[in-house]
């Protein structure tokens, strides 16, 4: 983080397996959350395609913390031409599984602890 701050440097992370490493959320986003306390442009590709057992359904979502307002929008209207060519329709299965999941307290217990369970198998 040294580094990147000092070197002005864009940081972006993959969180493919959040939740696996330790089997808790929060402590797997720990590297995320340290950089977004000190660096205010940074940018999160996640995956819910292995945490959720989602294979091929594409769910995820790609979210940027940028410096302002102004950033902000041009940051949007960027990713808005770079989605737009690539699909006009992507699949939303997945991603009604993961809102279902989400949104229900239960439901969302027991995935915290399917992710403690796959990863003490791991």
């Amino acid at each position: 983080m040294d580094v990147v701050k000092r070197k002005n440097h864009f940081s972006a992370f993959d969180s493919a397996y959040q939740g696996f490493a330790s089997g808790n959320l929060e402590r797997d986003a720990y590297s995320l959350r340290l950089f977004s306390q000190h660096t205010d442009r940074l940018c999160l590709f996640q995956s819910f395609a292995k945490n959720f057992g989602l294979y091929g359904e594409r769910a995820g979502c790609v979210s940027f913390v940028c410096a302002d307002e102004k950033e902000a929008g041009i940051v949007g209207s960027r990713v808005k031409q770079i989605a737009r060519p690539m699909y006009s329709n992507p699949p939303i299965h997945g991603a009604r599984i993961v809102d279902i999941i989400l949104s229900d307290p239960a439901l969302t217990k027991s995935w915290h602890q399917d992710l403690v369970n796959m990863s003490s198998r791991m």
